[in-house]
C-alpha cells in the first residue's frame, strides 16, 4: 500500500505553527533559581526577590556599586524596580575576550545603557548565563532595588512594565496629590480615557512620596492600561488641615511654579483635579485644587515664571474640572460600570478597584468621615466623594451641554 505523503507546504505550515506556539508561551520566572552576587552584603538579596515592594536591598555607598546575576537556564529578560537609582548605569554581560592570552578569559561588556527616566525598567537579554547591573561614574554612591525579576525564553508577562516617555502633548492631565488618589477620587476616568478611548493622558502626582509608593503607583497605572510614564512632583507627603497649611509646609511659590511648568510642558486641553474641600478634608487635596485653578491663569501669562515660558511657551488650558464641584444641574457625571474592550471587558470601576489593591501600603488605611473612622475604597455613585461627579470650574470653549465627556467641545 502506497504511503500518503504530506505536502511540503502543509508540513512547513505545521512547523511554523508549532514554532509560533512555542514563542507564544509565557516566559518562566527564573528569579528564584538565579545566583546573586552583591558588591556589598549590608542586606540579603532575598529582600529584592521576595515579590514585596515594601522591602528592598541597598548597597553601601561605594564607587561603582553593582549586582551580578547568574543562571544555569539562559536569561532572556531582566526587570528592575529601583529603590536607589544611580545617575547612570549599564547592563553588562560576560563575553569571551579574544585578545586575552588566558584560556577562557571573560570580561564584562556593555549590553545596554541604563534607563534613568523610569523607576521600573525592562531589558531584553540574549540567552545570557550571567548579567550585571553596574553603576557608572567616579563618585561614591548607592544602588538599591525594591524588586528584581529574571525571565527565561518566551513572551514576557503582561504585568512587566515597558514604559513609554510621558506624553509631550496631553488631551487630559489628571492631577492628584498622592498615589492612589487618582483611583479613589477619579475612579474609572483614567482607564476609560487612556486605554479605551486612546486619548493622550498624563497622570501627575504632587508627592514624590517614597519608592514603595511610587512602585505601587506605577503598578496601578500599568494595570489600568496606561503606558506613558506619569509625572511625580517631588514634594513630600505632609498631612495638612488647610490649603494654607499645605502651602506653608511645601512652599507656595515652589508648588505654583511646578504646576505652571507642568501645564506649559504638556499643554493639556483639559485638567481634572481634587475637590475644593479636599474630599474628606485633606489639606494637600485642597491645595492641589487651588494650585490647579491658579495654574489655569499662570500658565497663560508670559510674565509669570518666565523660565518655563521660555522653555515651552505659555499655554491656556481649555477646560478645568474639579471633583464634586457645582450643583447637580451643571455637573458632569459618568458611568464607570461600562465594560471596556481594551481591558478584556472589565468596567472602569473594576479596573480602578484592582489597581487600588496593588497599593499594599494603603490596605486598612482609614480617614475620619462625619466624625467616624472609615476605610477608604474606590468609591462609586451614591457613596461619599463619588468619583463619578465633577464640575466644570473654568472653560475657554463654552459650557458643557451633554455633561458626559471631559473632552466635550474640544476639537
Amino acid at each position: 500500500m502506497k504511503k500518503r505523503m504530506i505536502p511540503a507546504v502543509l508540513l512547513a505550515a505545521a512547523v511554523l505553527l508549532l514554532a509560533g506556539a512555542a514563542l507564544a508561551a509565557e516566559a518562566p520566572d527564573l528569579t528564584g533559581a538565579c545566583a546573586f552576587r552583591l558588591c556589598s552584603t549590608k542586606w540579603n538579596e532575598s529582600l529584592m526577590t521576595d515579590g514585596k515592594y515594601t522591602s528592598y536591598w541597598e548597597s553601601n555607598k561605594i564607587r561603582n556599586p553593582w549586582i551580578s546575576i547568574s543562571s544555569e537556564t539562559p536569561m532572556h529578560g531582566l526587570y528592575l524596580c529601583w529603590r536607589q537609582m544611580p545617575e547612570s548605569y549599564e547592563i553588562q554581560v560576560l563575553r569571551e575576550n579574544a585578545e586575552s592570552s588566558e584560556e577562557k578569559k571573560e570580561d564584562w561588556v556593555t549590553l545596554a545603557e541604563g534607563e534613568t527616566r523610569f523607576q521600573h525598567s525592562f531589558y531584553a537579554l540574549n540567552g545570557e548565563k550571567a548579567v550585571r547591573v553596574f553603576a557608572a561614574g567616579k563618585k561614591s554612591q548607592k544602588i538599591g532595588f525594591n524588586e528584581v525579576f529574571v525571565f527565561g525564553e518566551g513572551e514576557i508577562p503582561d504585568w512587566v512594565q515597558r514604559w513609554e516617555p510621558t506624553e509631550e502633548k496631553a488631551d487630559i492631565l489628571f492631577f492628584s496629590a498622592h498615589p492612589d488618589d487618582e483611583l479613589i477620587f477619579l475612579g474609572g476616568a483614567i482607564p476609560t480615557y487612556a486605554a479605551e478611548k486612546g486619548k493622550r493622558v498624563v497622570v501627575a502626582y504632587l508627592s514624590w512620596s517614597n519608592t514603595t509608593r511610587r512602585s505601587e503607583a506605577l503598578n496601578g497605572l500599568w494595570a489600568l492600561g496606561v503606558r506613558h510614564y506619569p509625572e511625580f512632583g517631588g514634594f513630600r507627603d505632609a498631612y495638612s488641615k488647610s490649603a494654607k497649611d499645605a502651602y506653608g509646609k511645601l512652599g507656595k511659590d515652589k508648588v505654583l511654579k511646578w504646576v505652571t511648568e507642568l501645564y506649559r510642558r504638556h499643554q493639556p486641553e483639559v485638567v481634572v483635579t481634587h475637590d475644593l474641600n479636599g474630599e474628606y478634608g485633606h489639606g494637600q487635596h485642597k491645595m492641589m485644587a487651588d494650585a490647579a485653578i491658579q495654574g489655569y491663569e499662570l500658565a497663560a501669562n508670559p510674565e509669570k515664571y518666565p523660565e518655563s515660558a521660555a522653555a515651552w511657551g505659555t499655554w491656556q488650558v481649555r477646560k478645568l474640572y474639579v471633583h464634586l464641584y457645582g450643583d447637580e444641574t451643571n455637573q458632569t457625571r459618568f458611568d464607570w460600570n461600562v465594560p471596556l474592550e481594551s481591558l478584556g471587558g472589565k468596567t472602569g470601576i473594576e479596573a480602578a478597584s484592582e489597581a487600588y489593591a496593588l497599593h499594599k501600603t494603603q490596605e486598612g488605611a482609614e480617614v475620619k468621615i462625619n466624625k467616624k473612622w472609615q476605610k477608604l475604597s474606590v468609591e462609586t455613585t451614591g457613596e461619599a466623594y463619588s468619583n463619578t461627579t465633577f464640575g466644570l470650574y473654568a472653560s475657554e470653549v463654552g459650557p458643557d451641554e451633554t455633561h458626559t465627556d471631559f473632552l466635550e467641545n474640544i476639537e
